[in-house]
């Protein structure tokens, strides 16, 4: 038998450690299925799908052996925690599935993956750690009332979701990766282990403190060890990793190659060049203030000897420690501000000569909130008169797909006008160089058949300026 305190104490661990589990969740698919409500969606539905099947089947197990199933449930939880949410297995599942499913329509959606990923490994992990609450009713006091006693154990158990999730993302994560919480979390599954059995030996436990011991060594080997050589942070909103080429090294986040930079020329991605030409072709750049929200890899000011101001926005606040130390291999060239974009720039008054859009939670997939023309026309509210902004947006340059289409009709419907380099013309994503105008008191007019407007203007335009054509 287990006593009324040890009981209470599983029920508030095995709550930290469930809400735990779906912020890790969240995280570690990141990188193959992006961030977004839809995403988070379909996890959360498949955690409370499974928590409210492991409640039903707990509650049906009888009183003679709920010890041992408390027991196998926690051993096969460290397992499955340990090893089924390491990077290492994430890295191996996404990539399998996307390859079993190609060409094959609706189930080839990264949100298809997701899904049977979480059908998969955190439904079977959510079902058996559920079951602990109606499992430890047997525990309650004989006098104790069937609704007293399961309004207990569900409030204690509450307790501990809600500690769990600002314990794992605001504290395990922040702090130590994403690595180490996966391991502290199976610790803590351990701890209850062992307030279970104690100091009785059985036959079971003789199996289960093996097997459980087992899985946490592979758990510290998964997530701290392989995890160590694989990445050079492992934030609550990145992996961040440096990858060594012949001229130069890339700044892999989330699987995506970020930022590059040349071993002599210190240059960048194309996208970033035409950013930078943009900027040289300003006479009186110096002494502007470019704010670049997104800071990837601080290439943008990375050569610069502009005289601009750069303000780099970005959540995640090891870039510039990363960058600094393994990439760059230098101070940053500018303020670097830990912040969500548009948090910021609904905070901040300021006006800024450039705003610089480079927002990406992961290849190519732009976070929801910085995507809508809400966020682009408060982009362009923060711009001075004679502001620009410049956009990187991932699309499809023949704008064949509702993405595409819809994204560029948003950003050009948010500014006054834009115009757009692209860097090529292939049918597929490609980086798109939106360069905008903020909304202003000038007004555009048709040109038409019944008067000679564009004829004079077109006069005019030509011999006022140094055109090169002949």
């Amino acid at each position: 038998m287990i006593n009324r305190r040890n009981a209470a104490m599983i029920l508030l661990l095995e709550g930290l450690a469930s809400s735990g589990l779906q912020m890790i969740t969240i995280r570690q698919t990141v990188p193959f299925v992006g961030s977004s409500v839809l995403t988070t969606s379909i996890v959360i539905s498949c955690f409370l799908g499974a928590l409210a099947f492991g409640y039903y089947w707990g509650g049906k197990q009888s009183r003679s052996n709920y010890v041992d199933v408390l027991i196998k449930n926690l051993v096969a939880s460290i397992g499955i925690f340990g090893i089924g949410l390491s990077y290492f297995f994430v890295n191996y599942f996404f990539p399998t599935i996307s390859g079993l499913t190609a060409g094959i329509s609706l189930i080839h959606s990264p949100l298809f993956h997701l899904g049977v990923f979480c059908l998969l490994i955190m439904a079977p992990l959510v079902f058996f750690l559920a079951q602990t609450v109606p499992l430890l009713l047997h525990t309650a006091k004989s006098e104790s009332s069937k609704s007293e006693a399961a309004g207990n154990a569900t409030a204690v158990s509450t307790i501990g979701n809600v500690v769990g999730c600002l314990f794992t993302s605001l504290f395990l994560m922040f702090y130590f990766g994403v690595g180490t919480s996966i391991f502290i979390n199976c610790l803590i599954l351990t701890g209850c282990l062992f307030l279970i059995t104690g100091k009785k030996i059985s036959k079971l436990t003789r199996i289960a403190v093996p097997a459980a011991f087992l899985f946490l060594t592979a758990s510290h080997i998964l997530n701290i060890g392989v995890s160590n050589t694989l990445f050079e942070s492992t934030s609550p909103y990145s992996n961040l990793s440096i990858q060594t080429e012949t001229n130069g090294k890339r700044l892999v986040i989330n699987r995506s190659s970020a930022s590059y930079i040349g071993n002599t020329d210190r240059a960048g991605w194309p996208y970033i060049e035409l950013m930078k030409d943009y900027f040289k072709a300003d006479q009186k750049i110096a002494g502007k203030e470019i704010l670049v929200l997104g800071a990837g890899g601080f290439t943008l000011s990375a050569e610069s000897t502009l005289g601009a101001n750069f303000t780099y926005i970005d959540v995640d606040k090891d870039l510039k420690s990363v960058s600094e130390s393994s990439f760059l291999k230098e101070p940053i060239k500018g303020n670097f501000i830990v912040a969500d974009a548009r948090n910021f720039l609904l905070t901040t008054k300021k006006q800024w000569d450039y705003i610089v859009v480079d927002l990406y939670s992961n290849a190519a997939t732009i976070p929801m909130h910085t995507a809508t023309h809400e966020f682009f026309t408060l982009v362009q509210s923060r711009l001075t008169t004679d502001g620009r902004s410049l956009l990187n947006i991932a699309a499809n340059p023949r704008l064949t797909d509702d993405y595409s289409r819809n994204m560029d009709f948003t950003v050009r419907t948010s500014f006054d006008r834009c115009i757009t380099d692209i860097t090529s013309f292939e049918d597929k994503l490609v980086n798109i160089i939106y360069l905008c105008s903020p909304k202003n008191d000038s007004v555009a007019r048709l040109y038409t058949d019944d008067t000679t407007e564009v004829a004079v203007h077109g006069y005019n335009t030509f011999f006022s300026s140094s055109w090169n054509a002949y």
